[in-house]
């Protein structure tokens, strides 16, 4: 599980640690169900593919959507795939794009890995699907599409899911001067599987003139990125953002004590200045032969740089301006939201770690994360509101990390464009990481994620049991898989028979979902008055 790549040494493995939180840590293994069988041929528009039939569902896997970034090619945009003849098996799932981790599991080097799985009801549809594109989380440098599973998506939802791999880290998002769409690769691969998915939806009975773009944690703030960026308008017309968005930041010691202040966006010149410093460190050093040295180093070389590229680059054709900041933007309809107590995740990692949350340590951890907001911070969330340490410095994390975030994004999109809102507030949802016993439950970060993909091995305790959704958590899922494909069909989330208020900027309503399903709750919001300022 590489969210449990928690690491201090050095820079490099600083920051890719801190940013396994937003790695999306739900990720469920590769589909195992009845005996997979061969599935039909679609022809698309650089050949013929044969995929599986699995039971409900038709599976198409590790189809390329770009040609392999690697020789000449690395730290290039996305370029065209070669046409093939004859067919070619779509049955196993493209590798994860380089990552770095301490597990071997969860490690890549394989460069060439620009590719993607369609899963669809087995059923033919009496009209074009909506077609959900998933932008896996992990930050900008780690996890894999392939491992999320949306059999219920596609099935109870009645869409056609695309799940992408693309370009992390120092491969997606390294940048020198002269570098046609440096600090952006990552994103442009987004770009090519959507541009991919607009040519070739309809040959899996798709409706190309219906995509929502959907993410979670870095997935969710690329999304959020995609609406604030020239190159994707036109190619989706809707928005699902989980848990991360256009103002998340990760606040200092947000996995662990020591971890630095990390945005998901940084100035051009930025990335410049710490490709150069990266380079010097694998022996590049020639400012004019830096792009070609770089370009003969192996992969794994490369990856010991993965800390210095945890953030894309504004200032180009990509992203012209920070997305937080941005007012040109896609008007679609979008749903947002977030898990309410996401940050006891990384209070439950750190625990793991062995260094956990204590009376005795949380003011000193409040004043390293807030600096000279600590007092404030401690005044509005007092200690004997919560039951635990872990609990009262979760609660401000999360408000500053992801519920104000969120609620600033919404204000600024309602204004423009329909917004529907939800909270994720289950705190009897199984947890995504193993937990030390007697640590709180609660509705942590990714633990939404198994109420909509199948979980078939995941989420499991300490002892490495799984913990199967109860009863009435697949009642939940139900209905959150119902909110999810109606807002892909229609524009609007709709569960219990029943459509969802809209977000109205300062008058936040929010859907609340929890173990009562259908339960609608409006909300205050959280102290945003503390977090979003200017």
């Amino acid at each position: 599980m590489s969210w449990l790549r928690i690491v201090t040494r050095g820079p490099a493995r600083l920051s890719a640690a801190a940013l396994l939180l937003i790695q999306g840590c739900g990720a469920t293994e590769a589909p195992k169900g009845p005996a997979a069988f061969p599935g039909p041929e679609v022809v698309l528009d650089s050949g013929t593919i044969r995929g599986v039939a699995d039971g409900d569902v038709l599976r198409y896997r590790g189809i390329r959507y770009a040609s392999p970034p690697v020789g000449e090619l690395r730290w290039r945009p996305p370029q065209p795939v070669a046409r093939w003849r004859g067919v070619v098996p779509a049955t196993t799932s493209g590798p994860a794009c380089p990552q770095a981790s301490d597990n071997p599991k969860e490690s890549s080097d394989a460069e060439d890995c620009l590719t993607l799985d369609v899963t669809l009801p087995e059923k033919a549809g009496k009209k074009p699907r909506p077609v959900m594109v998933w932008l896996h989380g992990g930050g900008f440098n780690a996890g894999r599409g392939a491992d999320y599973d949306p059999r219920r998506l596609a099935v109870q939802g009645d869409v056609v899911v695309v799940t992408v791999e693309f370009r992390l880290g120092v491969l997606g998002y390294l940048a020198l001067p002269g570098m046609s769409g440096g600090g952006t690769f990552g994103l442009q691969d987004q770009q090519a599987a959507l541009r991919w998915v607009r040519r070739n939806a309809a040959a899996f009975g798709g409706d190309p003139g219906n995509v929502t773009l959907s993410g979670e944690s870095g997935g969710g703030i690329a999304t959020c990125g995609h609406l604030t960026s020239p190159a994707s308008r036109g190619l989706f017309h809707k928005a699902i953002i989980q848990s991360g968005t256009c103002g998340t930041v990760l606040l200092p010691n947000a996995v662990s004590p020591g971890t630095p202040r990390l945005p998901f966006w940084r100035p051009l010149k930025e990335t410049y200045a710490a490709t150069r410093t990266a380079a010097r460190q694998v022996g590049c050093r020639e400012a004019a032969r830096m792009p070609e040295c770089l370009r003969a180093k192996p992969v794994k070389e490369l990856l010991k740089l993965t800390g210095y590229f945890a953030a894309a680059s504004y200032g180009g054709p990509i992203l012209p301006v920070a997305p937080d900041k941005a007012r040109d933007f896609a008007r679609v309809p979008v749903l947002s939201g977030h898990t309410s107590k996401e940050a006891l995740m990384m209070a439950g990692v750190m625990s793991l770690l062995g260094r956990p949350i204590t009376d005795a340590n949380l003011s000193g951890l409040l004043r390293q994360g807030f600096g000279d907001q600590a007092d404030e911070v401690t005044r509005r969330y007092p200690r004997d509101r919560y039951g635990t340490a872990n609990e009262a410095w979760a609660a401000p994390y999360t408000d500053a990390i992801f519920s104000c975030p969120h609620v600033a994004t919404q204000d600024a999109l309602a204004k423009h464009t329909k917004v529907y809102a939800y909270v994720f507030g289950d705190d009897t949802a199984p947890p995504f990481i193993p937990t030390v016993p007697g640590f709180p439950a609660g509705a942590g970060h990714a633990s939404e994620l198994a109420y909509l993909f199948d979980v078939k091995d995941k989420p499991i305790n300490l002892d490495g049991r799984l913990v199967p959704l109860t009863r009435t958590q697949q009642s939940v899922a139900r209905d959150m898989v119902t909110a999810w494909a109606t807002f892909a069909r229609t524009g609007t989330p709709a569960s219990s028979g029943k459509a969802w208020p809209r977000w109205q900027g300062g008058k936040p309503v929010a859907h609340l979902i929890s173990e009562r399903p259908g339960s609608t709750a409006t909300t205050s919001p959280p102290r945003c008055d503390l977090f979003n300022r200017p």
